[in-house]
């Protein structure tokens, strides 16, 4: 009790000091007003935090791993969660082109469904201002799903990420460029990018919107030691029957981007949704139709 009485009179003898020495007051309140300015910065990111709103939260909350990502050319095989998907990707989409090819190929149905019959596919990076302006679309899109945007197969919202920055425990057991594993993960199915790099650039996007060709020549030949890659890249993949019948089942769909000519994050929903329902016949509003689909009209 004694000590707790010493160190209150010692405070109260400061706070009579701070009052009675009127210098000192206006150097309080200017640092008080700093202290303020310079502590919003961390007070947003935790407001963020418990809101779950934080900048790559989203992405994170979907994403696969390459943790223990393996070089196949050297180490014979590879067993991350991320090379698991880009194998179904692979075998299914191989598939599937091949059933693209007319009445006279036959397209098998999927041997692998854990990861659903249409999804979304990124490639997001963690430090990535086009990923955190993609962002809020996806998000939008996926908390408003049936609500506002409507898919026309009804099928669940579904997204796999894949970031390319990420570090694995295993990188230090290769020399560069090898020490990545995206890097790793690339060079392990360059001929699963080749081939849908050729089909993407037979789609109705690529046609009515002329893209960027030196992105798709980035994808479909992936330049591994220079890192040219583009992030973010979205995906859509579709093994369903209306998909198949209109000979465009598999990895369907491409963009690159955040999509920074839209400003909104309900535009870039929309604009999203237009993506998966890149098999309907119906026009979207302006009477253009949807960029994405074959029925569109110019």
């Amino acid at each position: 009790m004694v000590i707790l009485k010493a160190i209150g009179a010692f405070f109260v003898k400061i706070w009579r000091w701070i009052k009675d020495t009127a210098w000192v007051q206006p150097l309080l309140i200017v640092g008080a007003i700093f202290a303020i300015i310079f502590s919003i910065p961390s007070i947003t990111t935790w407001a963020k935090s418990i809101g779950g709103d934080t900048e790559g939260a989203f992405f994170k909350k979907y994403q696969v791993s390459l943790e223990g990502e393996q070089r196949v050319e050297t180490d014979g095989s590879s067993s991350s969660s991320a090379d698991k998907l880009m194998t179904s990707l692979y075998r299914n989409t191989t598939l599937a082109y091949e059933g693209n090819g007319g009445d006279d190929a036959k397209y098998d149905k999927i041997d692998d469904a854990a990861y659903g019959e249409k999804f979304f596919v990124l490639f997001v990076g963690s430090d990535c201002s086009g990923c955190n302006t993609l962002e809020p679309g996806f998000k939008e899109l996926r908390d408003n799903w049936n609500a506002i945007y409507e898919p026309t197969d009804k099928g669940a919202f579904k997204c796999y990420t894949i970031f390319t920055d990420q570090d694995s425990a295993n990188d230090d057991g290769y020399d560069a460029p090898w020490d990545v594993a995206f890097h790793r993960m690339l060079s392990n199915y360059v001929p699963f990018f080749n081939d849908t790099e050729g089909f993407l650039e037979t789609t109705p996007y690529y046609i009515h919107e002329s893209p960027t060709e030196e992105n798709y020549k980035y994808y479909g030949q992936p330049s591994i030691s220079e890192g040219k890659f583009v992030v973010p890249t979205i995906l859509l993949v579709d093994y369903t029957k209306v998909a198949q019948d209109q000979n465009r089942a598999g990895v369907s769909e491409i963009l690159f981007g955040g999509l920074d000519s839209l400003s909104k994050s309900q535009d870039k929903a929309e604009y999203l949704m237009k993506m998966w329902n890149h098999t309907d016949t119906d026009t979207i509003g302006d009477g253009y139709g949807n960029t994405f689909s074959n029925y569109y009209n110019h």
